[in-house]
Formats: C-alpha cells, sequence, structure tokens
C-alpha cells in the first residue's frame, strides 16, 4: 500500500494533535464497544470479549482486546504485562474503561 505525500502529512499532523492529549474513559468505553468484524466471535463487542477474557482468567486475552480495540499493535516493552496486571482484578465495564485509559495515557499519549 502506497500512502502519498499529502496522507502521510496528515497522518503525521494527526498523531501531533494527539501527544498529551489524555484518553477518557469514554473514549476507551466507546472503542471497546466496536464490533468483532471477523473470526468465531463475530459480531460480540470487544468490551464482552475482554470482560469474558478476565472472567475466565485469561487477563493476557483482555489484554490484548484492550490494545485491538484502541489500535495499539506495538506496545512499549513491559507496557502489555503491566496492563495484564491491572486488568486482573477488574470487576466491571466501567473500571475496564478507567483502566485502559490511565494506562493508554502513560504510555501512548503522555508528554
Amino acid at each position: 500500500m502506497k500512502v502519498s505525500r499529502k496522507q502521510l502529512k496528515r497522518i503525521i499532523r494527526e498523531a501531533l494533535q494527539n501527544q498529551g492529549v489524555p484518553m477518557t474513559s469514554d473514549y476507551v468505553y466507546n472503542s471497546l464497544m466496536g464490533k468483532q468484524q471477523f473470526g468465531p466471535r463475530q459480531g460480540l463487542t470487544r468490551m464482552v470479549m475482554a470482560m469474558d477474557a478476565i472472567a475466565s482468567g485469561d487477563v493476557n486475552g483482555a489484554a490484548n482486546r484492550v490494545m485491538d480495540a484502541l489500535g495499539i499493535d506495538d506496545p512499549p516493552e513491559g507496557a502489555s504485562e503491566e496492563l495484564e496486571d491491572l486488568l486482573a482484578g477488574v470487576r466491571t465495564e466501567d473500571e475496564l474503561a478507567d483502566i485502559g485509559a490511565e494506562w493508554g495515557t502513560r504510555h501512548f499519549r503522555g508528554d
């Protein structure tokens, strides 16, 4: 896939605008409410899949769902393990969104 010079400038400009702006719980919640578009769990929201994974003790799977929802493909070293630790005690969707916002801001939107 080729990216034109104009598209690249737009991508860079948008990335720079988001730097330093914290993720909000609402942003993370809305991202997690997006539906899976493929696979055996097609049609389920990532929120449902993350909460199911937490309930079954699969914090790695839950962390992957959160990162997928936020469009994070390559987290910094140790960040995914940190997210797994934070998700281990989650009981509600709001708690999941709060943790995702705090974690995402710390690793991707910090100054």
